[in-house]
């Protein structure tokens, strides 16, 4: 009856296993050691001491991306200072309206393509669309594969980027300002949900991604060997496994106010959040901050009255028109 014996944790128990009954001889095997009879049957049990540290510490190496939840923008930016003056590198942030979103991009989202072959041929239809149509639309030559889809995601034709800022500040923006409300009867806001800012560390996460090839710099740009498998119409099959950091080209006015850099995905369709709990990533090289829908609207004021407005994140005609929009109460 097991019930009256002392409970053993799981890798204990991985070192105990059943042999026969009418086993008369001794058996070492993968750490087990089992002697008796008929009449005896009797697992001796090894010092399962290296075997448990080793075991706990894979589940150590797959911890979950750490959360953090700062009650204003005044501890958001203090959790910030600290982080970046313990850190060798320039943090990279990213701000979702939403705090379910996934760090995936676009192109990875589509319904009905779900295999790498299928997204590397919806690439491939998507940048000769872009180039064959936009030709009327703008004045600019497209130099290369990597200029067409910095151009490509500026606009929002799905890519496998996903944007990022330098500026913590720009983040918080994004977060709060796309961050979906209702508006009472008595003029307040109300949010249904929280919002996210994603802080990542793109040397740390690049050096990770690319340890295969014993990558030791910083972040890419195009033209990088160790860039190389991850260019458009590339092939799939040949293409890194990780997303990496990269700085893409300033193609525009809006790209230089928001500080504008870049992730891009390879062979692996998940979310950067699974990857880096799946993959053993060095601890806290991804964080990802929670600003609670309660405090949303004190924190959209705040972002305000810090000077990043709409006309500042997005200069020109179009972000000047939403600033006017909401300073004379048309924001619905």
């Amino acid at each position: 009856m097991w019930h009256n014996r002392p409970r053993l944790c799981r890798v204990e128990a991985l070192c105990i296993a059943p042999i026969p009954l009418d086993s008369r001889t001794s058996s070492c095997e993968n750490g087990r050691i089992f002697t008796g009879g008929r009449a005896e049957v009797r697992a001796k049990r090894l010092d399962c001491t290296e075997l448990k540290n080793s075991f706990h510490g894979r589940v150590k190496e797959m911890a979950k991306v750490r959360e953090e939840e700062p009650s204003s923008i005044t501890k958001y930016i203090e959790s910030v200072e600290k982080r970046q003056s313990t850190s060798e590198n320039t943090l990279w942030y990213r701000g979702c309206g939403e705090v379910t979103h996934k760090l995936l991009p676009r192109l990875y989202r589509h319904r009905t393509a779900k295999d790498i072959a299928g997204f590397a041929r919806l690439e491939t239809q998507l940048m000769t669309r872009f180039r064959q149509r936009s030709i009327p639309f703008h004045d600019r030559s497209l130099v290369d594969d990597w200029d067409t889809i910095f151009f490509m995601q500026h606009y929002g034709v799905p890519t496998r980027l996903l944007d990022w800022t330098e500026n913590p500040f720009i983040a918080f923006y994004f977060a709060v300002m796309s961050a979906l409300f209702r508006v009472s009867k008595t003029n307040e806001l109300t949010f249904p949900q929280a919002a996210a800012i994603w802080i990542l560390d793109p040397v740390i996460w690049n050096r990770h991604a690319l340890s295969h090839q014993s990558f030791d710099g910083a972040v890419l740009a195009p033209g990088d060997d160790a860039l190389k498998g991850y260019k458009p119409t590339s092939t799939f099959d040949a293409m890194f496994n990780h997303p990496v950091a990269l700085y893409g080209t300033h193609n525009s006015t809006r790209i230089v106010a928001q500080r504008g850099v870049f992730t891009i995905f390879g062979q692996n369709t998940r979310p950067m959040e699974d990857i880096y709990d799946s993959q053993s990533f060095p601890k806290d090289c991804l964080i990802k901050i929670i600003l609670h829908n309660s405090l949303l609207a004190g924190m959209r004021k705040s972002i305000l009255n810090y000077g990043i407005t709409e006309s500042v994140v997005f200069p020109d005609l179009e972000g000047l028109a939403k600033e006017i929009r909401r300073i004379f109460g048309f924001e619905v």
